[in-house]
């Protein structure tokens, strides 16, 4: 099955995953779904691959219930939508590394956004339909076949370990986020993957939970990472507007350290990529 047509049975709650999912439509008309951008990133109608793969929680109560587009660079327009916002901030200063309008998009062409829950749930109906959607995941992961997988927040990464692409579970993955992403390599039949955890960027997440994590030596760390960088500017202007005087410049700085892995797996797939299509 194309992915085209499995999203399309998904959106119409005719897949075999949905017959018991609490917030397919044929069980909660109107719920909100979304699906990734095909103008900021890959045309997955047409394209059989990605190189990255973002995998949020949900699309109810923010941008794509209305737009229908899972998509930082599109939903950040939003003023309130505070996780794109976030999401495109870090996607800037630690994947693209500018802020150039044209630039900052480097590396998007290639990307796929989805979600642990792929129509709006609320949280008592969010966990049930997680463990729905894996399976309809685990076909998006196998359709696309990504080499870096980013799992942001805990519904991504417990559905990415029901599916065996991570070994450890969320609570064991939290003990090292104060220094930066968690990383495993899986071997699949179609290749290697690096699949990242990190935080989900809502304002809550980052305001709330991430900013705890920071210290004195999150910025000696990232003086550390940036020194290793080709271009800081980008960087630079991210810790200038999130300073750490307030919960969501902590938190985002934080946040900084685990993207600047991401951005590192990335960049690196993108060359392995080329490299594999050289003649």
């Amino acid at each position: 099955m194309s992915l085209k047509q499995l999203l399309a049975d998904v959106s119409a709650g005719d897949h075999s995953a949905c017959a018991s999912c609490p917030s397919s439509p044929r069980h909660f008309p109107g719920a909100a779904f979304g699906v990734s951008c095909r103008e900021h990133g890959v045309d997955w109608q047409t394209s059989g691959t990605a190189v990255s793969m973002m995998i949020v929680r949900d699309p109810a109560g923010t941008t794509p219930a209305t737009t229908g587009w899972l998509c930082f660079v599109c939903n950040s327009s939003n003023p309130t939508d505070r996780t794109a916002q976030h999401a495109f901030s870090l996607w800037r200063a630690a994947v693209a590394l500018s802020d150039d309008a044209e630039k900052a998009c480097r590396y998007l062409g290639d990307h796929y956004w989805t979600n642990a829950a792929l129509h709006g749930s609320d949280t008592s109906r969010l966990e049930r339909a997680r463990r729905c959607c894996a399976r309809v995941l685990r076909d998006q992961i196998e359709a696309l076949s990504p080499r870096v997988v980013i799992a942001s927040g805990v519904q991504a990464a417990t559905s990415l370990h029901e599916l065996g692409l991570l070994n450890a579970r969320w609570c064991d993955i939290r003990t090292g986020f104060d220094k930066g992403a968690h990383l495993e390599r899986v071997r699949r039949p179609s290749g290697a993957t690096e699949v990242y955890c990190t935080y989900h960027t809502s304002a809550t997440g980052v305001n709330c939970e991430v900013s705890k994590l920071y210290s004195n030596s999150t910025d000696k760390l990232l003086a550390q990472r940036r020194a290793a960088l080709s271009d800081a500017d980008a960087f630079d202007r991210f810790l200038g507007q999130y300073r750490p005087e307030s919960a969501e410049g902590r938190g985002m700085r934080v946040l900084l350290l685990h993207w600047l892995d991401i951005g590192e797996g990335i960049r690196r797939a993108h060359a392995a990529n080329r490299t594999s299509a050289s003649p």
